[in-house]
C-alpha cells in the first residue's frame, strides 16, 4: 500500500494523551483503590474511562467491563456528559477491533446527546469521529463534510487542539487528492499548533502525514527524514499504533528506492505490533506489502499467501483503497506465473475498486464540500457588510432630512474630526513607542532564555561527559579481573574466547585460574601424602580452571556484580584450597551470599556460570582429568567418530560429529531456594573432543528476517557444521554470524563463548 491511514489513530490519540500520561502500574492500583470507596457519581464514571483506557491495548474483557460499568452509571444517576463519553469510548473500542459499522452507530448516539446538552466540543469530536471512519472506508465526500463541520465548531469556540486534528485530516484528504499545495498548508499548520502547545502525539502525526505528501511529490530522502522524526517520537512516548504506521511508511520509500531488504524488515516490524494490539486495518495493510514485496524479490508462493490474507481481511472490515492494491498486485502476479485468465480477472477486480474511490461523481461531492464551507464564510462576511451599509444609508438619510443645517454640522463635524485625528495620532505614537518598548523587552528576554538554554546543553554534555568517562574507567577496573588473551593462549594454545559486551561494561565474565600442584595444599591426609609422593618422583601436574560466567543484568549493575563474584571464585581456590568443580561452587556462593549480606537489605544478585577443570601432567604437558560444574550453563562438546590417526578435521563431515550435552544443576550462584551442592561431572578424556563453555546471550539475540530469538537448537547446529574448522576460523564464523543474524537490531545481552581443544 502507498500509506497508513492516520486520520482515526491521530484524532484518537488526541483525546487520550491526557488519561496516558501516568504510570500504568501506579494508576490503575491508585483507580481500584477508589473505586471501592467511591460513591455512585459523575467522579465514579470518570474513573471507569479512565480504567478504560489503561486496560484498551492490554485486556479487551476487562475494557468492555468497565465500558458496561460507566454506561450503567451513567444512565442511572442520569450523566449525560459522561454517557457521551463511554460511547465515544465504545466508538474507539468497535474501530480498534476494525468493526467500523458498529463505531459509527456509537460515534452517532455521542453526537445526539452532546448536541442535546449544548456540549459544541463534544459535537465537533463526534463529527471528527465520524469524517475518519468515512475515510477509513473510501467514503472521502462524507468524510471531507463531517471534517469541516468539526472545523468549524473548534474555530468558533478556539479549541487549539481540535483546530490542529481538523487541519491534520482535512490535510491527509487533500494529500490523497493529490493537491499538493492544500495538503502541506494545512498539515504545517497543524504542526504550527502541536509545536505551540507541546502535543507531542499530534507533532509525531503531523511529521508522518508532511512525509506522505513529499513520497507523493518523489522527494524520497525529504518523506524519509519525516518518517524517522515521526517514528523516533513515537518510541518516546510508547505510541505503538503509530509506530506501526511509521515501519509501514519507512518500508514502503525502500520499496520504491529498490531496497527490498530493508523494506521487508520495517513492513514485518509493523505487522507485529499490528498484531499485538489487534488492529485489523493494519494487518490487512501490512500483509498487502510484505505480498509486494515478496513478489518483487520472485517468492511467489510466500507473496500469495500473503496477499491472499491481506484480501480476506480487507473484504471483513471493508477497506477498499486495501483491496484495489491487492487485486492489482494479484494481477502482477499471476502474469508473472503465467496465469493470464486470472491475472485479467483480478485486474478487473482492481479497476473496479479504484474507479469506486475515484470516479467524477465522488470529485464533484468533494468539490461540492469545499465550497460549501468557503461559501458560509463569504456568506457571514458579505451579511456583516451589508448590515453595515444600510446604516450608512439610514445616518445618510437622517442627514439629508437636515439639510437647512447642512453647513452648521459640516463645520461642527470638521472640528470634531480635527480634534479625533489629532488624538489619534497621538494615541497611535504612544502606541508605537509601548509596542517598541514591549518588543525590546520581549527580545531581550528570548536572549537570557537562548542563554539559558546553552548553558543547560553545556551542564547536560559535561554531566554526560563525565558519566561515560566513569563506565569507561570501570571498564578498565573490570578487565583487571578478567585473564588476557596471552595468558589464555599461553595454558590453552588450542581455544578461543568470543567476548562482546552489550554496553561498555558487562555482567559476563572469564575467570582463568592456574594452580601448580605443589602448591596444593589439603586437609586430606591421602591427598596430601599423593601430592608428597608426586613430588618426590618429580611428577608435578597443574590444574586449569576456566570458566564462563553471566552476572545478574548488564551495563554497570552486572559489572559490579560480576567483581563480586569473579572475587569469591578466586577465594574458593586460593584461600579455602578447593579444587572440586562442583566445591568450588558451593564456596562460591557461600561467599556472594555473605558479601551481599552485609548491605543489610535482601539482594537477589548472583551469577549462572559453567566451570571446567583440566589437570595436566607437568612434565609431558599431558591431560589427565577432566571434570566440570555448572549452574544453569551447560557444558557442550563435540567428538569425531574416526580418532585423529584416521583423519583429519579438515575431512571430517557432518555426520561423523558427536554432539554432548552435560546438563547443569538448575540453581544460580545467590540466593536460591532450597540450595542443593553443585554435582561435579568426571569427563572421559578422548583426543580431538571441543569443549564450549558460554552464556546464554548469543542463544537469546534476536534477529533473522523475522526477527525471532537464535535459539540453543541453531547455536548447536552452527557449532556441529563448523566443527572441521580450527578454533581461530570458528571464533570468526561465530562472530560474522551474530552480526548477520542481529541486523539493524539492538544487542539484548552480552555474549561469552570459550572453545577449547584437547
Amino acid at each position: 500500500m502507498k500509506k497508513r491511514f492516520l486520520p482515526v489513530i491521530f484524532y484518537y490519540l488526541f483525546f487520550l494523551f491526557h488519561s496516558l500520561c501516568f504510570s500504568q502500574n501506579a494508576e490503575i492500583d491508585s483507580l481500584l483503590h477508589f473505586l471501592k470507596r467511591a460513591p455512585e457519581d459523575s467522579t465514579k464514571v470518570n474513573t471507569f474511562h479512565t480504567l478504560f483506557l489503561q486496560f484498551e491495548f492490554e485486556d479487551d474483557e476487562k475494557a468492555k467491563e468497565y465500558l458496561k460499568k460507566a454506561l450503567e452509571l451513567s444512565q442511572k444517576i442520569d450523566y449525560k456528559k459522561g454517557l457521551a463519553t463511554t460511547y465515544t469510548y465504545l466508538g474507539f473500542f468497535a474501530e480498534d477491533k476494525g468493526d467500523n459499522r458498529q463505531a459509527v452507530i456509537h460515534y452517532q448516539t455521542s453526537l445526539k446527546i452532546s448536541e442535546k446538552i449544548g456540549d459544541k466540543k463534544g459535537v465537533a469530536s463526534s463529527y471528527n469521529n465520524i469524517g475518519a471512519i468515512y475515510y477509513a472506508q473510501g467514503n472521502y465526500p462524507e468524510a471531507l463534510k463531517f471534517y469541516f463541520a468539526a472545523l468549524k465548531i473548534r474555530e468558533a469556540i478556539n479549541d487549539k487542539i481540535g483546530i490542529a486534528a481538523s487541519y491534520n485530516n482535512i490535510g491527509v484528504f487533500y494529500a490523497d487528492q493529490n493537491n499538493v499545495s492544500e495538503a502541506l498548508k494545512n498539515h504545517y499548520a497543524s504542526l504550527k499548533i502541536e509545536k505551540e502547545i507541546n502535543d507531542k502525539y499530534g507533532i509525531a502525526a503531523s511529521y508522518n502525514n508532511i512525509g506522505i505528501i513529499y513520497k507523493q511529490q518523489g522527494n524520497y530522502q525529504e518523506a524519509l527524514n519525516n518518517y524517522f522524526a515521526s517514528l523516533k517520537i513515537k518510541k518516546l512516548i510508547g505510541d505503538k499504533t503509530g509506530m506501526a504506521a511509521s515501519y509501514n511508511n519507512i518500508g514502503n520509500i525502500y520499496t520504491i528506492l529498490g531496497n527490498y531488504s530493508d523494506a521487508l524488515k520495517n513492513q514485518i516490524a509493523s505487522l507485529k505490533i499490528e498484531e499485538e494490539i489487534g488492529d485489523k486495518e493494519g494487518i490487512a495493510l501490512s500483509y498487502s506489502n510484505i505480498g509486494d514485496l515478496y513478489s518483487k524479490q520472485k517468492r511467489y508462493k510466500e507473496a500469495e499467501e500473503y496477499l491472499i490474507k491481506s484480501k480476506k481481511l480487507a473484504l471483513e472490515i471493508g477497506h477498499k483503497e486495501c483491496l484495489r492494491f491487492v487485486y492489482n498486485t494479484l494481477a502482477d502476479l499471476d502474469s508473472a506465473k503465467g496465469d493470464f485468465k486470472r491475472a485479467y480477472k483480478n485486474y478487473k477486480q482492481s479497476i473496479f475498486y479504484r474507479d469506486s474511490l475515484n470516479n467524477e461523481e465522488t470529485r464533484g461531492k468533494t468539490l461540492q464540500s469545499q465550497m460549501t464551507y468557503d461559501f458560509e464564510k463569504k456568506e457571514a462576511i458579505a451579511t456583516a457588510e451589508h448590515k453595515k451599509e444600510l446604516e450608512n444609508q439610514e445616518a445618510l438619510a437622517e442627514e439629508k432630512s437636515r439639510k437647512q443645517k447642512i453647513v452648521l454640522l459640516f463645520v461642527l463635524v470638521s472640528l470634531v474630526l480635527v480634534v479625533l485625528f489629532a488624538g489619534f495620532i497621538f494615541r497611535s505614537l504612544r502606541v508605537t513607542r509601548k509596542q517598541k518598548h514591549i518588543i525590546e523587552l520581549q527580545k531581550n528576554r528570548v536572549e537570557q532564555q537562548k542563554q539559558e538554554v546553552e548553558y543547560q546543553k553545556h551542564l547536560v554534555e559535561a554531566h554526560q561527559k563525565e558519566i561515560i568517562d566513569s563506565i569507561t574507567y570501570a571498564k578498565r577496573l573490570q578487565q583487571a579481573i578478567l585473564p588476557s588473551d596471552e595468558e589464555i593462549i599461553k595454558y590453552l594454545p588450542d581455544s578461543f574466547l568470543l567476548y562482546q559486551p552489550k554496553d561498555i561494561v558487562a555482567g559476563d565474565f572469564y575467570w582463568m585460574h592456574v594452580v601448580p600442584f605443589e602448591d596444593l595444599k589439603t586437609s586430606n591426609p591421602a591427598l596430601q601424602a599423593e601430592v608428597n609422593e608426586k613430588k618426590e618422583n618429580n611428577a608435578v601436574p597443574q590444574i586449569i580452571f576456566i570458566a564462563a560466567a553471566d552476572s545478574t543484568g548488564h551495563g554497570v549493575p552486572g559489572a559490579m556484580v560480576s567483581v563480586v563474584c569473579s572475587n569469591a571464585l578466586n577465594r574458593a581456590v586460593n584461600e579455602f584450597n578447593l579444587f572440586d568443580t562442583g566445591k568450588i561452587l558451593d564456596k562460591t556462593r557461600e561467599l556472594v551470599l555473605e558479601t551481599f549480606a552485609k548491605s543489610g537489605e535482601e539482594i537477589k544478585d548472583g551469577m549462572d556460570i559453567s566451570l571446567l577443570s583440566l589437570k595436566f601432567e607437568a612434565e609431558s604437558s599431558k591431560l589427565i582429568a577432566l571434570q566440570w560444574s555448572g549452574a544453569n550453563n551447560p557444558l557442550w562438546y563435540t567428538q569425531q567418530i574416526r580418532s585423529l590417526n584416521e583423519n583429519t578435521f579438515e575431512s571430517a563431515k557432518q555426520e561423523e560429529v558427536i554432539f554432548h550435552e552435560i546438563k547443569p544443576d538448575k540453581q544460580s550462584i545467590g540466593q536460591t531456594e532450597n540450595p542443593q551442592s553443585f554435582t561435579s561431572h568426571n569427563i572421559e578424556l578422548k583426543a580431538g573432543t571441543t569443549f564450549y563453555l558460554m552464556t546464554d546471550g548469543y542463544a537469546d539475540q534476536f534477529g533473522g528476517s523475522k526477527g525471532k530469538k537464535f535459539m540453543h537448537k541453531q547455536l548447536e547446529q552452527l557449532l556441529k557444521e563448523n566443527n572441521y574448522h580450527n578454533l581461530l576460523n570458528q571464533k570468526e564464523i561465530l562472530s560474522e554470524n551474530f552480526e548477520n543474524w542481529k541486523g539493524n537490531l539492538e544487542q539484548v545481552d552480552d555474549v561469552t563463548i570459550i572453545g577449547i581443544r584437547v
